[in-house]
């Protein structure tokens, strides 16, 4: 039984499993072009070093819920779009502080987020389907609106406005 368990070398799945899994979460400052996306995503790669990449998402331009200030160079730049990405990793503990320091001295990336994650996949969200036993076979139509009958015939004007009047006091 020794021998066997010599000889199988663990699956990378497992020893994966045992490794943090963390998600970096990232903007790229709109002024470099669209051609250069890709060359800042692979520097965040190679910054993520021997990582095991799980998942990602290629940046795509979008508009900020609030303008983004920094200084550069003595100047204040100011951006009101970004492209936002992310990419989801496991890596040992011992790697993360030299990542985030890698990550933040990129002048592309304006800002960036690393949080420790799980590494199941959060499922997209599903469209609603109901069931009814009671509609089966039948058409839904849209409900149509009743037309707003007069005042009763033998209420008058007056009438009206007393009872108005009394409900206001």
């Amino acid at each position: 039984m020794a021998e066997a368990a010599q000889g199988q070398e663990p699956s990378s799945q497992a020893q994966g499993s045992k490794t943090p899994v963390y998600e970096v979460g990232f903007h790229i400052v709109p002024t470099i072009g669209e051609e250069q996306i890709g060359g800042v995503v692979e520097k965040i790669r190679a910054a993520l070093g021997e990582s095991e990449i799980i998942k990602d998402q290629f940046p795509s331009k979008i508009v900020l819920t609030y303008t983004i200030e920094r200084s550069n160079q003595g100047k204040r730049e100011k951006y009101h779009e970004a492209y936002f990405g992310w990419i989801k990793f496991a890596a040992e503990r011992e790697n993360i502080p030299a990542i985030e320091q890698a990550i933040r001295g990129m002048r592309e990336v304006l800002r960036y987020i690393l949080v420790e994650t799980v590494r199941e996949d959060v499922a997209s969200p599903r469209r609603a389907i109901f069931t009814s036993d009671r509609l089966e076979g039948q058409t839904l139509k849209k409900p149509t609106s009743t037309p707003e009958t007069a005042a009763p015939a033998g209420v008058s004007e007056e009438e009206l406005d007393k009872s108005i009047e009394a409900l206001v006091q």
